[in-house]
């Protein structure tokens, strides 16, 4: 919760120090008891304007702080390897679970900006159980146990949400392979057979 706010409480902390330096620095000369009517509002509206600009620049910095920490919640390549057999022998005990890979190649030519949204789409609309990996630089690669009767609709949502145009493929465990380079072979030839794009 506080990683959420730390800008904020810095921002507010620094305003503090800067003002305790400033009355420190006036008490020779101001001696604040003694203000009285405009005098005693002007210095309390300067300590209410130092403290919102302080938590002001605290939120911009909380908010473009969130954005990144959604982004790098894709995991790499090598953690998507080592944790699929783990999750597929989560799924072998649950009759009522399928497990299946979704691989998602984006257009070569899409801009940074883009594809930064996209990344962040990819997040926003996944469960947390669900494993998001940067394949390649134009590859991504879910990894999500789903209901074996209920289809998903989660490819539905990030097509039509996203910022650029991709293709995707699928294959299910351990239906269509038991390892993980198998069931990526099978989304390959998926998803170039059916060129679905958004």
């Amino acid at each position: 919760m506080f990683k959420k706010h730390i800008g904020k409480t810095i921002g507010l902390f620094i305003s503090q120090l800067v003002l305790f330096s400033e009355a420190v620095a006036m008490s020779d000369t101001i001696d604040v008891t003694q203000l009285h009517g405009t005098e005693l509002y002007v210095v309390v509206g300067f300590y209410v304007f130092q403290t919102i600009v302080g938590i002001y620049f605290g939120n911009r910095y909380d908010r473009k702080t969130c954005v990144k920490d959604l982004i790098y919640q894709l995991k790499s390549k090598d953690f998507a390897t080592s944790t699929f057999e783990k999750i597929a022998a989560l799924v072998d005990r649950d009759p009522d679970s399928r497990l299946t890979i979704y691989l998602l190649r984006t257009k070569q030519n899409s801009q940074p900006q883009q594809k930064a949204a996209f990344e962040q789409l990819l997040v926003e609309e996944t469960r947390k159980s669900d494993i998001i990996a940067k394949w390649s630089n134009d590859e991504y690669l879910i990894i999500a146990v789903e209901n074996a009767v209920k289809p998903s609709t989660m490819i539905e949502r990030i097509r039509r949400n996203s910022p650029v145009s991709f293709l995707v493929g699928y294959a299910t465990y351990p239906v269509e392979g038991e390892q993980l380079q198998q069931l990526l072979q099978v989304a390959k030839e998926r998803m170039y057979a059916t060129r679905t794009t958004k």
